[in-house]
């Protein structure tokens, strides 16, 4: 049951890809490596709540497209 997303959602997807794929393990290892952590522990749990934030948001983003629109 996969929901198909029209040409202008495909579109704003597109869009958004890179910062959707860099912004949750580039923050978090760049602060690392200048020193901003203590560990990489805290690393790999900041990219674990990136990914986490990046599946929710593409879940709502998805489910929020396919709600009905009124004809106003």
């Amino acid at each position: 049951m996969l929901m198909k997303l029209d040409k202008e959602q495909k579109r704003v997807l597109k869009a958004f890809m890179p910062t959707i794929l860099v912004f949750p393990f580039g923050y978090p290892l760049f602060m690392w490596l200048f020193g901003k952590l203590d560990s990489f522990k805290d690393a790999l749990l900041m990219i674990g709540v990136g990914l986490l934030l990046v599946i929710v948001l593409g879940i709502i983003y998805v489910l929020g497209s396919k709600t009905p629109k009124s004809n106003r």
